[in-house]
């Protein structure tokens, strides 16, 4: 199985790292015939949502792609202060549920949205992340999982009070 990964964060390079996987910049033109799943990671302003448009535009009919999107849980209404951070993830999310439920498409695709990650604060680690992405690899082209959230079980809110903390010092 050949993997596409964009991004250069520490998230990527384990994804890279654990799947033996492609590396490509956002801006890179590559053979998409020549990848079996693309790993959307990489957040440049909006384009995580351009690059959906397009790998899915390649791949709509072919039932054995597989399009993996990190998005955020800062896209969901009234969780972040980020807010264009927010609507960028949230424009993704939106167009990801648009492709699932109002196109005739055959590929696949699952946006996994990922609480805080490798933080001192309770968070979610990269070895976490590939092991679900791991999860979503090996499930048979038959199943879909379209909307995924990731996250620490820590209480939310305490997490937030923390940040507050963290950053009022």
């Amino acid at each position: 199985m050949r993997i596409a990964v964009t991004g250069s964060s520490k998230l990527a390079g384990s994804i890279v790292d654990r799947f033996d996987a492609d590396p490509i910049r956002v801006e890179q033109t590559v053979n998409k015939d020549e990848y079996d799943v693309f790993i959307n990671n990489a957040h440049i302003d909006f384009e995580q949502t351009r690059l959906l448009e397009e790998w899915f535009r390649a791949w709509r009919e072919d039932s054995n792609k597989l399009i993996i999107n990190i998005s955020s849980r800062a896209g969901l209404p009234n969780l972040s202060k980020g807010y264009l951070y927010g609507a960028q993830k949230a424009a993704l999310d939106h167009l990801a549920d648009n492709l699932t439920y109002n196109s005739n498409k055959k590929c696949r695709i699952t946006t996994i949205g990922l609480g805080m990650l490798e933080d001192t604060m309770p968070s979610v680690t990269y070895t976490e992340v590939c092991d679900m992405i791991e999860y979503v690899l090996k499930m048979p082209v038959h199943l879909e999982i379209p909307k995924l959230y990731l996250q620490h079980a820590h209480n939310y809110q305490d997490i937030q009070e923390r940040k507050k903390s963290r950053y009022a010092s």
